[in-house]
């Protein structure tokens, strides 16, 4: 028995004496170097010192293969960012050049260097490190300057001085003011030919625009670094712009013809134009300009206003030769029956950002805040696999699970018969009451809901989009049949309620279906 363990003995000593021969002969640390310079990152031009490719050159004893590059930073993972196949060939030496578009120029403050290791012909292999540095060059300083100028307002010098440092030289200085439009910058000239001085005493004599109130200096270093200062002039620009006198507090417009809109409009320096706007579509729209006032610094001022429908507010804009300009908004003497929300979007529960309707305000919210909405809303948008659709908030008791926030699905708080029972009717072009509603629309006189839609039997509580079907007063699209009637009930009084027309605009049925979006406009009565 002895006699066996002792042979078995000699034959795990020749083992291990045969595995050590074969792990010395076959080592994966070949011979070989890898050179390079020390390379400097400068964050401000986003490339390194020694131009726009980190260079490293290789010999290894038994051929070049493959190399793997390996960006080392202090604060991450090791990440490869270039692989080369010394294109097909396994020579001894080989130039590496990785260039700056492999890098994360935007996240290099923590770089350490570059890991490159090199697959040999015989795949041994062969690591070195290319050492990066982090250069941080500091902005341009400003020193010295006022924080407010006293401007001559007539045409004389006004001194600009102070002084701007920077550690590695000053290409430029600009001087800019924002004589048109208040904290707008506007160049007002450029001094070049500073040489790259590290210390720069800026005295420049600026001279007064009509209605600037502040000046930038701005500085810009050999990196092409920038950094500014503001510098306020204190001046009531009112004194120059355009003044409007015994013009009306309000007008009431011709509902069948021109509205005279009169007035004064004196200038410091003359008029160029004069420019009348109304808001009839929501927001102010040009509608016809005064030209050729010759420079006029008094002008008398008869205007002609065609009103339109939903204008609510007049507005004239007086600019003067210098661009300069001045305001005046003159409210309208009309009463609607509604209001109207335009551009309304939202999006259904998938999404979920938009998919709440508020009437009191023509605001929307998106899922997380059904809750807190549930007896306020005026009606939801969800999708299913039938379509996009308009939901009334009493409606939404199988479907609430479906709107999700960050997860969660809704679960109603209260009864649904809490909420407000919202009723929608699709209007059709086929029914003369309906096609009413079309004509004052198409003509821009939708406005008394009461006449138009009061009477009809608004019922649905899920009008469903679908631009193929036959419409019908459930079925819309965004083109035939575009408008739905909407009967919405006042908040904790179910017996009253408003009226509303949709005007469906455009409908995005997407791929999951509960991504899709709807834009409207909506009338809502007063």
């Amino acid at each position: 028995m002895k006699k066996i363990i002792n042979i078995l003995l000699l034959c795990c000593l020749a083992v291990t004496i045969i595995i050590g021969c074969k792990k010395n002969e076959f080592s994966d640390v070949g011979e070989g170097t890898v050179n390079a310079q020390e390379y400097t990152f400068n964050r401000a031009t986003k490339t390194f010192d020694l131009g726009d490719e980190l260079k490293s050159d290789i010999a290894a004893a038994e051929g070049i293969k493959f190399v793997y590059c390996y960006l080392v930073r202090s604060n991450k993972t090791d990440s490869l960012i270039h692989v080369t196949d010394n294109k097909g060939a396994i020579t001894p030496t080989y130039q590496l050049a990785i260039p700056i578009s492999a890098f994360p120029v935007n996240n290099m403050s923590a770089v350490k260097g570059v890991k490159v290791l090199v697959k040999q012909g015989n795949n041994s292999s062969l690591e070195g490190f290319i050492t990066i540095k982090y250069f941080d060059p500091t902005v341009p300083q400003f020193n010295t300057f006022p924080t407010a100028i006293t401007a001559d307002l007539n045409g004389g010098p006004t001194a600009i001085t102070g002084n701007i440092t920077s550690d590695y030289g000053i290409k430029q200085v600009d001087i800019l003011d924002d004589f048109q439009t208040e904290n707008v910058y506007v160049l007002v000239n450029s001094i070049t030919g500073i040489n790259n001085l590290k210390q720069y005493a800026l005295n420049y004599a600026y001279t007064y625009r009509k209605a600037a109130q502040h000046i930038k200096v701005r500085a810009t270093d050999i990196y092409n670094q920038t950094s500014e200062i503001i510098v306020n002039m204190p001046v009531d620009v009112a004194i120059f712009k355009p003044k409007f006198l015994n013009f009306a507090a309000s007008i009431t417009p011709n509902a069948s013809g021109a509205t005279a809109v009169n007035g004064q409009i004196t200038s410091v320096t003359g008029l160029k134009r004069v420019d009348i706007y109304d808001d009839r579509n929501g927001t102010y729209q040009l509608l016809g300009s005064t030209t050729n006032l010759n420079g006029a610094k008094n002008y008398t001022y008869n205007g002609s206003y065609n009103y339109a429908m939903r204008a609510e507010r007049v507005k004239l804009v007086a600019v003067d030769i210098e661009d300069l300009q001045s305001e005046i908004i003159i409210p309208l003497n009309v009463t609607y029956f509604s209001k109207v929300y335009r551009d309304v979007t939202m999006t259904a529960q998938t999404t979920g950002t938009n998919t709440i309707f508020f009437d009191t305000d023509g605001t929307t919210k998106g899922n997380c805040e059904l809750n807190a909405s549930e007896l306020t809303m005026a009606f939801l948008f969800y999708a299913t696999s039938s379509g996009p659709t308009f939901y009334a908030p009493t409606n939404t008791t199988n479907v609430a699970s479906n709107f999700r926030c960050n997860g969660a699905s809704w679960v109603l708080s209260r009864p649904a018969a809490d909420m407000r029972a919202t009723r929608f009717r699709v209007l059709l072009q086929s029914v003369s009451a309906e096609k009413l509603v079309y004509d004052d629309l198409a003509a821009g006189k939708l406005d008394d809901l009461a006449t138009r839609v009061g009477a009809l039997t608004i019922s649905s509580s899920g009008p469903r989009f679908d631009a193929a079907a036959t419409p019908s007063s459930s079925i819309f699209n965004a083109t035939s049949a575009n408008l739905i009637a909407v009967r919405i009930p006042d908040i904790g009084n179910p017996s009253s309620f408003k009226l509303a027309v949709i005007h469906v605009k455009e409908c995005v049925v997407a791929n999951p279906v509960g991504n899709s979006t709807i834009k409207f406009d909506i009338y809502i009565q007063k």
